[in-house]
């Protein structure tokens, strides 16, 4: 994922969306992006305007000429095949490795899964949906993707192993 959120923009079908938090606008010169969810793959549509501001970018697809067929859009994301990506540094990952993994502690006691990352202007939080039967825990579960309390992700494992510090899962009564 590469932008997410696409929100109608005027009558004439264009289509704003905010680029996903301290990566790379990758969608700059493209011909063509995907738009949907990692779950559908998403369908390609061709770029016929490209701008960029901040960390917003509009767009103009063909076959999308009017708000009523733009509107089955809104809430999608921009989505880019994997080959089509910059490489970026090591130990950064893109939202869309992460979201899916499950998360164990260091002593092999799971947690949950990641459904999403929440950026706070700072270090972003894994929002985690916790594993049924997960001590007390009933709602969602936020820890800090700090590298000091996610000290493996091992992507082709499927896994993110914590060490948080004490009573941070006691919070969620875990």
């Amino acid at each position: 994922m590469v932008a997410t959120g696409l929100r109608l923009r005027g009558a004439a079908g264009r289509l704003t969306a905010r680029l996903v938090p301290h990566g790379v606008d990758q969608l700059r010169g493209r011909a063509w992006v995907l738009v949907g969810d990692a779950r559908d793959g998403g369908q390609r549509y061709e770029v016929e305007e490209y701008a960029a501001y901040d960390d917003k970018v509009v767009l103009k697809l063909r076959g999308v000429g009017t708000a009523t067929q733009a509107a089955p859009l809104v809430g999608k994301d921009i989505l880019m095949p994997c080959n089509g990506l910059v490489d970026l540094p090591e130990g950064s990952y893109y939202i869309f490795e992460l979201v899916g993994l499950r998360i164990r502690t260091r002593d092999g006691r799971a947690i949950g899964t990641v459904r999403d990352i929440v950026q706070t202007g700072g270090t972003p939080l894994l929002a985690i949906d916790p594993v049924a039967g997960a001590g007390g825990a009933r709602q969602e579960i936020l820890l800090p993707a700090a590298r000091s309390i996610c000290t493996e992700i091992d992507l082709a494992g499927g896994i993110i192993t914590i060490d948080p510090p004490e009573g941070l899962l006691e919070l969620y009564g875990l």
